[in-house]
């Protein structure tokens, strides 16, 4: 799709549809580049005759000239913030585009629309003018707030229908062109320069959604390990791919045990990225169980269906290198992926079995069915022979993570208050948000500590689900700066949102790329 940044008026329409914001409560609609105040109190009596308010993504379509002005609203000025542009832009195109339109032209937020007295820094927060720090660079950037309107534009219009036949109507909806409008010329170098890092990031969430939303039997292992070797050729990036038996022979024993009962044979995939003036690398690891029925102790056939998505962490490492590498950040990233199947047969271990993982430490399997926490021992010991300087595993990992935070928020872990700090921050400017538990020393012992082996998979005591697990995976990250990222609540919706539809999320990429971009700047 091309996406074009212009300067100048957004009142002529001439084909196409315009979108315009209106903020609730205000007393004329709020266009949100200059505007012709002619036009503006002809739109404000259509509004208001039609009872439009200018509620949180509330939209009218009006005609006008030879063309068409869409109203979207932005709710209370009190709370606009750069979700709110994210929001705005997805329900402008997803509504624009159903209606059969093809081109779009969107206003990029001006400073009046914020109001004369607040700012707002780089993470959507608003300060007052006089006490907004100066360290707060990129206050008002328009490179900012265009990537955050293009993002929510082109995440709105994503569709898995890669397996179906569409129909003749579904075919011709579809916008090719979207303009931004900027209120000055000076402004169009930095907001296209936002739209193309937006671009980039979108392109990486798709290829994420795609694998999630596709069935296992598509995306197995194989297909995974074949993704990663595709975007290393087309990065010239560095890939491993260590197949099952050399898993075997390797003594990768959490992966090998999980994946000894599936068909698909298991693939352990290793993609690294290195810029030539990196000066801090990275590892990720990612739980890519393309498909877990919960093994021998199996689970209720109820959503069964939806058990494709527990390779959502896979997922996002991959889309992570992805733009990482386009956008040539200076950093070393090295992505780590353990893949398989969970599946129950007469060669699955069995609840009781004992394994000896990568690092050497034996895990009694109490419960076939938290499978991630043993493939991604493996994944985390590998990382600690690379040296990074930060570890950071994703992972669709505990039920009790979605009963304790819903699909609002991702569940933080971390044994290093900087990389914690730094992860918030950049969940707040992505709107990938986290929310950090507690590693406290009387979550360890006899809550993760086997009597026959060194260490067991799940609690006896049925408590501190999500915690219990991320100090079982604290066991293996010795001597490095490590967070883990519980996504299992946030990986995947029922409801849609303006840029999020129905399915996958690919949620984790725009918060690790923030996370490295914010640090390398």
């Amino acid at each position: 799709m091309r996406i074009q940044v212009k300067s100048g008026l957004l009142d002529h329409v001439h084909d196409g549809v315009v979108v315009v914001g209106a903020l609730e409560g205000e007393e004329r609609p709020a266009s949100l580049v200059p505007s012709e105040s002619s036009r503006d109190a002809k739109r404000l009596s259509l509004l208001a005759r039609a009872g439009f308010r200018g509620a949180l993504n509330e939209t009218i379509l009006l005609p006008e000239g030879n063309g068409w002005i869409l109203v979207v609203g932005f709710g209370k000025k009190k709370g606009l913030t750069l979700d709110r542009v994210r929001q705005f832009g997805g329900t402008a195109a997803k509504l624009a585009r159903n209606h059969g339109f093809k081109r779009l032209t969107l206003p990029l937020v001006s400073d009046r629309a914020l109001g004369p007295s607040t700012r707002t820094t780089a993470s959507g927060r608003r300060l007052a003018q006089d006490s907004a720090p100066r360290a707060a660079a990129g206050l008002h950037k328009p490179t900012i707030i265009a990537q955050a309107l293009a993002e929510g534009a082109l995440l709105g219009l994503y569709r898995y229908d890669k397996l179906r036949q569409l129909s003749k109507h579904e075919q011709r909806l579809k916008i090719e062109a979207i303009t931004i409008i900027v209120e000055r010329a000076a402004d169009v170098s930095g907001a296209s320069a936002g739209v193309k890092k937006a671009q980039i990031l979108a392109e990486s969430i798709t290829l994420a959604r795609d694998l999630i939303n596709g069935p296992s039997n598509i995306v197995t292992p194989t297909a995974l390990a074949d993704e990663a070797r595709k975007i290393a050729r087309q990065f010239k990036l560095k890939c491993t791919v260590i197949p099952f038996p050399q898993l075997k022979r390797l003594g990768f024993g959490g992966i090998v045990g999980v994946a000894q009962g599936a068909e698909h044979p298991a693939q352990f995939i290793v993609l690294e990225y290195r810029h030539a003036r990196a000066k801090t690398t990275y590892a990720l690891c990612g739980k890519g169980i393309t498909f877990d029925t919960g093994g021998i102790n199996i689970k209720p056939s109820a959503k069964m269906e939806l058990m494709k998505y527990d390779m959502s962490g896979a997922a996002a490492v991959l889309g992570t290198l992805k733009a990482v590498a386009a956008l040539k950040l200076p950093v070393r990233v090295i992505g780590i992926i353990a893949a398989t199947d969970n599946m129950p047969s007469g060669k699955a271990q069995k609840p009781g079995d004992v394994l000896k993982t990568l690092s050497g430490k034996t895990v009694e399997v109490l419960n076939t069915d938290a499978e991630g926490r043993l493939v991604l021992s493996d994944c985390l010991h590998y990382a600690k022979r690379l040296k990074p300087d930060y570890v950071i595993d994703l992972a669709t990992l505990t039920g009790a993570c979605v009963v304790a935070l819903g699909r609002e928020a991702i569940g933080l872990m971390a044994n290093d208050d900087r990389l914690a700090a730094r992860i918030t921050e950049a969940g707040q400017q992505t709107h990938e948000r986290v929310w950090r538990l507690p590693l406290w020393e009387e979550y360890g012992g006899s809550m993760v500590k086997s009597d026959i082996a060194d260490l067991k998979n799940v609690t006896n005591a049925g408590e501190a689900g999500t915690i219990t697990a991320g100090k079982f995976l604290e066991q293996f990250v010795e001597g490095m700066r490590w967070a883990h990222l519980d996504i299992a609540g946030t990986a995947w919706i029922e409801k849609p949102k303006p840029y999020v539809p129905k399915g996958a999320v690919g949620v984790g990429i725009r918060l690790l790329v923030e996370l490295m971009s914010s640090a390398a700047s």
